[in-house]
């Protein structure tokens, strides 16, 4: 065991030298090199412009992923909904830390997260998960911790939120404004997404320290938009910045089943949940961007870089990009292609029932895009190695 007696005497009357190798010690970023595929897979997939895309196998045996992003290191941080929190690099995967008051009941658990560089040796992360509230009740909270070597330290509650067996949200990312955006789903009780007061059925923007900001759409409030079902996936465009949502439809006790939506989300905005779905259109209200008639149940989202459509320069009206969703029911990625301004234009399901429900999505350091499988949540049909993190990669045409 570590001594203080066996420092250097420099160390033990300097706080500041001490302080650093603490930090070292327990939080200090290993270096990573890319991570190794167990396989490649057979077969290739290709987009209807001729891109074509073969998969391969990083890591087996995980046990329903929810979401998953890469630290400055390269090593892959994967959030399990039993409460597990697993890190993947190049020595393979493992245990990192076990959220010990995730509640884990029905869509519930350990849920959503974002990661925050602030020096070289301190990194935190964001945790939304479900826990315990009362004899009967469930409560989402939002935590802050410092991401150790070993684990997470000084672990900080930022807020908490009426949770429910369905219907959570729990999604978090760190925006291009350095502030912290959460999706709240509305608990099963959808006119609660109505009501500005409420944090159900909501988008959430705070402060990283969890303070609101200032230039918030409603003053001291976290409330950035209403009116959602069950928002579970969020993403900025790369060049304009513009916040794009996903979200589940109706499931048949709310409402006729489908109408999952992906949104275009502006500050103040009402996205008219549970009084407009689909193409319903009323004043005041936000109809989606764009619609699925039957359910898809999109659960992550991440923009695939911009398509040379022609001009040989990838400019003007030829250029296109892709907005690529993982899907649970509809067991496919599905690559929206936009135009310059951020409308779809067309769509294209890839890797349709070849691994099941598909969840967790990340862009990689290498430029390609992972994704997880969900087979393990009681409504897939788990294959051997499941649940599976998997490579997209991009090969010669």
């Amino acid at each position: 065991m570590w001594q203080l007696a066996t420092f250097p005497m420099a160390w033990q009357t300097n706080s500041k030298w001490l302080a650093t190798f603490v930090l070292w010690l327990f939080c200090g970023i290993a270096e990573s090199s890319t991570l190794a595929a167990i396989e490649r897979l057979p077969g290739y997939h290709q987009l209807p412009s001729g891109q074509r895309f073969q998969v391969e196998l990083i890591a087996t045996g995980l046990n329903i992923p929810w979401d998953m992003e890469f630290a400055a290191d390269g090593a892959l941080l994967v959030t399990e909904r039993p409460g597990r929190l697993i890190l993947i690099d190049a020595q393979g995967a493992r245990e990192l830390d076990r959220i010990s008051d995730v509640l884990m009941r029905g869509e519930a658990g350990l849920m959503g997260f974002a990661l925050y560089q602030q020096s070289r040796d301190q990194r935190y992360i964001f945790l939304c998960y479900s826990a315990q509230k009362g004899l009967f009740g469930v409560e989402n909270r939002l935590v802050k911790a410092l991401l150790g070597r070993f684990g997470l330290l000084q672990q900080e509650q930022l807020l908490s939120w009426r949770g429910d067996k369905f219907h959570n949200g729990c999604q978090v990312a760190i925006g291009p404004d350095q502030k912290l955006y959460v999706t709240t789903g509305d608990a099963t009780e959808g006119p609660l997404a109505q009501q500005p007061e409420s944090l159900l059925g909501k988008v959430l923007r705070l402060e990283l320290d969890g303070s609101i900001p200032v230039d918030n759409p409603i003053a001291g409030s976290a409330v950035y938009s209403i009116g959602h079902r069950n928002p579970q996936g969020l993403t900025w465009h790369p060049g304009r910045q513009q916040l794009y949502v996903v979200e589940h439809g109706p499931s048949g006790f709310d409402g006729v089943p489908g109408g999952d939506e992906l949104n275009l989300i502006r500050p103040g905005e009402n996205y008219g949940w549970p009084n407009i779905n689909r193409a319903e259109q009323r004043a005041g209200l936000v109809a989606p961007l764009y619609w699925w008639e039957r359910s898809v149940a999109p659960a992550a989202l991440a923009f695939s870089g911009s398509e040379d459509r022609g001009d040989g320069r990838g400019k003007g009206l030829h250029s296109a990009e892709h907005l690529v969703i993982t899907t649970l029911v509809g067991e496919s990625l599905i690559w929206l292609e936009l135009d310059r301004a951020g409308n779809p234009l067309s769509e294209h399901r890839m890797l349709h029932q070849q691994f099941g429900r598909l969840r967790a999505l990340t862009p990689g350091p290498d430029g390609h895009l992972y994704f997880a499988t969900s087979n393990r949540d009681g409504r897939g049909q788990p294959a051997a190695g499941d649940d599976r993190i998997l490579r997209l990669i991009k090969v010669a045409r």
